[in-house]
């Protein structure tokens, strides 16, 4: 089946597709267009320098709740942010842009949010009033990224706030008891913590140890080491 025949399954909720080449980009949103009661959407390219371009995507599923997205030309807060259902979004490799901005009213339902690999991107800006029921966010691997999404405090309802492999520079800002400057953003926050992959093992660093990150202590000194610890990325 190619992709351009998939807009005739009009009754599937699942789809995933591997290795989408650039030039197939228009297919597929011409075949998303059609397929109404998707539920659950996953692709990604053939590598990291083939981009694939959605933009010709003006009417994505309204019923899609879940979103993995690998390899995308467009900044994708853009298209995706007035999906009235999504519940679940995972970002990897996604646009060159050094910013992105999450704006009042948009992800009305998003639960999860995962950013992986983004690598340009320099600084998130979250308004007042979106994503209003964010429950977990994790980046990962976004190596210019200094500092805290800005606006992360206007997030209410977020219970967890995860980081694997970013900067130290990021995390030490976030430190409690008046060291980190950046901890009143994530101050509301019941669970922070950072991981970095060494050794073939997850260092979990939970906030009030963030400190201890610089100093790269063994394992004994580390509140846990996980083998288990998965971020969340599913392509």
């Amino acid at each position: 089946m190619t992709i351009r025949e998939l807009g005739k399954l009009k009754q599937l909720r699942r789809l995933g597709i591997i290795n989408l080449r650039k030039e197939d980009g228009v297919a597929l949103c011409l075949s998303l267009e059609s397929l109404t009661k998707l539920r659950s959407f996953s692709v990604n390219s053939t590598g990291e320098n083939e981009i694939i371009d959605l933009q010709h995507l003006s009417s994505p599923p309204q019923f899609l709740e879940r979103l993995y997205l690998t390899g995308l030309k467009d900044d994708p807060v853009v298209h995706l942010q007035d999906l009235p259902n999504l519940v679940h979004l995972e970002l990897l490799h996604t646009c060159d842009n050094d910013m992105l901005s999450f704006k009042s009213g948009g992800f009305k339902k998003l639960k999860v949010l995962g950013l992986d690999k983004f690598d340009k991107l320099r600084c998130v800006k979250v308004e007042k009033g979106a994503m209003p029921c964010l429950e977990r966010l994790t980046i990962q691997r976004c190596k210019l990224l200094k500092r805290v999404p800005s606006g992360v405090k206007n997030l209410t309802k977020l219970k967890s706030l995860q980081f694997f492999d970013m900067p130290y520079e990021l995390i030490l800002k976030l430190q409690p008891d008046g060291e980190g400057e950046d901890y009143g953003e994530v101050a509301h926050i019941p669970e922070v913590y950072s991981a970095y992959w060494r050794d073939g093992g997850w260092d979990v660093y939970p906030i009030e140890s963030f400190k201890e990150i610089e100093n790269r202590p063994s394992p004994a000194g580390i509140v846990r080491r996980s083998h288990e610890l998965r971020p969340l990325w599913k392509v």
